[in-house]
Formats: C-alpha cells, structure tokens, sequence
C-alpha cells in the first residue's frame, strides 16, 4: 500500500489546484486580468462566457469535476510509473512525469471540448488548474513521503525486510545503501552469501532458510555470474516463499533494450523487480470479467473488419475464411485457437520442408517470405488483422487480451529448458511484452523472459501500457512478417 499516500497527496494537490484557481479567477484582480487574457488565446480571439454567472456552478459541481480529473490523471500517473514505489530501488525524479501528465490531461480536455462543440467550460480555468497541480503535487509528494518515511522510523510500520543474495561487492554497495536511505521502507535483513562449491539447489535452500528466519518478503539477487536458468529456478523458489524479487543481471537486459521498461540500473546492469505470486493471481481473478467485456465491445466494434477480411481471403484463395489450429495454453492445456486464413491450403503439411528456412532459431518457427502465404493473408498479418478472430477465445475464456502469446504444438515441443514451461502459469493473451517489443525480430529465449516479467509483474497498468502500445504497432506494421 506504498502507493496510498501519493495518491492521497495526489487528490490534495488537484482539490488544491482546483480551488485555487477558481479563487485566483474570481476574487483577484491580476487573476480576472489574466484569465480574459488566456480565454482570448485559447478560444482563438472568441471571448468566453462570463465567469462570473458561473462561479455557483463551479463551487457546486467541483465534486463531480475533480472526480473526472482525478481518475485521468490518476491512469496517467500510473502509466508514467509515479505509483510504482518498491519496484524500484532508487528515488525516481517526479516533477517532469508529473507536468508531461498534466500537460496530456489538458490535451485530453482541449480535444473533448473542441470534438464536443462544447463553449461552456472555459479552457483557461482547466489550463491553470493544472498549472497549479503541476506545483502542487510534487512538494505534497514530498511532504507524504517525508511523512511515511518519519512514521517508519518512528513506529517501524510498512517495512519490507530484505535479504540480499550474492558475494559480489554490490551487494554489500545495495546493503549499505538501504541501510542509510531505507528507500520506500527497505531494510536488510540479511546478507546471504552463497558456499562455493554447492550446488546452486542447496544454496536456493540456504537462502530461503534465511529468508524464512528473518522474516524477509523481498530478495534482492546481487550475482550477476548466475546463468539464465539459475535466475529462472530462484524466481521459482521465491515464488513458493511469495516473496518479491530483484534480479541484477545483464542476461534479462531485453527487458531494457526492447521492451523499454524501466529499471533501476547498477554498473550498466538492470535490477528487475518480480512481483509476489499472490498479486498475480488475486489479479487474474479480477482481470476474467474485464476481458469479458472489453472482448464483447470489441467484437462488437469490430465487425466491419470481419466482412472484409472475410470477402479479401474468399476473393484471393478458394477455401475457409477461418483458421482453427490446436495451441497450448495455461496450465499445458490444448485448447482451439481462432484465426483469419493467411496461408494457402494444407500449409501445415508444407512446413517440414520448410524447416530449413526458419529465421528465428530454436523455438519458434518464422519465415519473413513465407511461401505459404496468400496476398490476403500477406496484407492481414502485416497489420496482425489475422488475430481478431482470438476475440472468441477471450470470450470462452481459452485467453486473455494480455498474456504470453500461445504457441502451436511445434513451438511447444521445441522447448530447450525446463523454465521455458514457466510462460503457461497464464492465461494466453491477443497480446504481450514480445508483440511491442520486436516481435518476429526477438527470438525465442528473448520472448520467454518477457513472458515471465509479465506473468510476475501484471497489474492493471502494465497491461493498460501493453495494449495502448500495440495499438501503435499494428498501425506501424511493426515488426510483423
């Protein structure tokens, strides 16, 4: 609940911001001067309506309108990372996150006025509004961290204890830097440094021991000699503790460079944070319903895209217009995954010979000139049109419209290691991390790291970021084959 203060201060700064404004506008001089001033520049030499008569109007209706700007600029906050606290070890400058927001909030308003025709609401009282609130919040901010940071020196509440892993001289850098800062109520409790020599299943066991006796709920892996499935096999045995994880390692830098997360950086090396088990699941709960009904309005929405697409493959190839093929979802279940026709008839039987042509290594199997391909097909899958269809599988609840992409019968049996299998804990998505961070271009290790950031780290932003950015993607044809 790190994140509560900050969203109390948040709210305190808009309520601040609000009434300030309409103070400054109603009972100062300078202030009436300067709005006329803005309301000639902003309505484009048009005068706005007399303020005044509409002084009662703001003062009654400001509970229902800091609630609409709240809620904005709350789903902005959180897509600039400003709730995201522990997940990072460093304080993160604010103030620049915090005026780009206000500054899309007032786009989001100027566009919502001028689309609505509306000449009610003055944009200059929105405009100083968020002027103010780009003051406001930070120094709140501020003032609530100072806050929360006194009560847990004071009281010792909202604590994380940590144990770091690791006999590298980071890890006595990490542990003494949370042991003088305390960032977001970090403290050590324990420095576990692992035995050379043992093997690295009984030192996971030393250090969960520790964990479990000190009575720590993150660990913080400071060895960056640990191979990919040695990092794998700790976040599983965290999860059986769910406890958080940070991982310092250059071996998940994909994380960094194509997915553009980010991360606190140590000596050119990310330290990526894994959520608890018990957050991801409690919001797989959560998530089912919402899938259910953004899935239904999409369907919806999107039914002139079916006519065509349907008259396009009947058009350029004799056949089906619909493609069923057996993928494996959560839990290593088959299920019957739904897809617009893009490939001539009897291509699965064609793959085989087409083995020797795979561009993407062990794993996947992609061809950028696929042969198979019909001219429909070509212009559906460059705009990844072929998957609307998957929206019937959301709706039967075979996916989800964010979670690791499902893989066919030949991709799955392909898998080299035994952590690969981690990316089934979800349910498959229309869409991930790999869709908007290369696609086609990242190969199947890189895919399966991003698959596993996801599945420990959903929450309702992470997937809100995913999907706005696979809107950009498919409009860009990036990354598509």
């Amino acid at each position: 609940m790190q994140w509560l203060p900050l969203l109390c201060a948040d709210f305190c700064a808009l309520a601040a911001a609000y009434y300030s404004a309409l103070y400054f506008r109603f009972s100062s001089v300078f202030g009436d001067a300067l709005f006329r001033w803005l309301g000639r520049v902003m309505s484009g030499g048009v005068p706005e309506p007399a303020m005044l008569l509409y002084r009662q109007f703001y003062f009654l209706s400001a509970p229902r309108i800091l609630l609409q700007c709240f809620v904005l600029l709350v789903i902005l906050y959180a897509l600039h990372d400003l709730y995201a606290c522990r997940r990072f070890l460093h304080r993160r400058p604010a103030a620049w996150r915090i005026m780009l927001a206000n500054l899309i909030a007032m786009l989001t308003f100027l566009a919502y006025f001028y689309f609505s025709r509306n000449i009610f609401h003055p944009r200059s009282f929105f405009f100083i509004m968020l002027v103010l609130n780009t003051v406001y919040c930070p120094l709140l901010r501020v003032a609530a961290e100072a806050a929360m940071d006194w009560l847990r020196r004071r009281s010792g509440m909202d604590l994380c204890p940590v144990v770091v892993y690791g006999e590298d001289p980071a890890a006595a850098d990490i542990i003494d830097y949370i042991r003088e800062r305390r960032p977001h109520g970090l403290v050590p409790a324990g420095h576990y440094i692992p035995v050379a020599g043992h093997p690295f299943s009984a030192r996971l066991d030393g250090l969960m021991q520790m964990v479990e006796s000190r009575g720590a709920v993150m660990v913080i892996c400071a060895d960056r000699e640990l191979s990919l499935s040695q990092i794998m096999a700790l976040l599983e045995r965290a999860g059986e503790h769910d406890v958080y994880v940070k991982i310092w390692s250059d071996k998940i830098d994909v994380l960094l460079h194509n997915a553009g997360l980010p991360f606190d950086i140590l000596e050119d090396a990310p330290l990526v944070h894994f959520g608890r088990i018990s957050s991801a699941e409690r919001y797989q709960r959560v998530k089912r319903p919402l899938d259910l009904l953004f899935a239904l309005v999409l369907l919806v929405l999107s039914a002139p895209v079916w006519l065509l697409a349907a008259v396009a493959i009947m058009i350029t190839d004799r056949g089906p217009v619909m493609f069923r093929q057996e993928r494996i979802g959560v839990d290593r279940r088959p299920f019957k995954m739904y897809k617009f026709r893009t490939m001539r008839l009897g291509a699965d039987r064609q793959q085989r010979e087409l083995e020797e042509l795979n561009e993407t290594g062990t794993g996947l199997f992609k061809i950028k000139r696929d042969p198979r391909i019909t001219p429909a097909g070509r212009l559906l899958r460059r705009f990844s049109l072929d998957e609307v269809p998957q929206l019937l599988n959301v709706i039967k609840g075979e996916m989800a419209l964010v979670g690791p992409r499902p893989l066919p019968l030949r991709d799955f049996g392909n898998y080299y290691e035994q952590w690969h299998y981690i990316r089934h804990a979800g349910r498959p998505g229309l869409t991930c991390l790999w869709q908007i961070s290369g696609r086609s271009q990242l190969d199947f290790r890189s895919m399966c790291i991003l698959d596993v950031y996801y599945l420990y780290n959903q929450n309702w932003v992470l997937d809100l970021k995913i999907l706005l950015n696979t809107v950009k993607v498919v409009v860009f044809a990036e990354g598509a084959w």
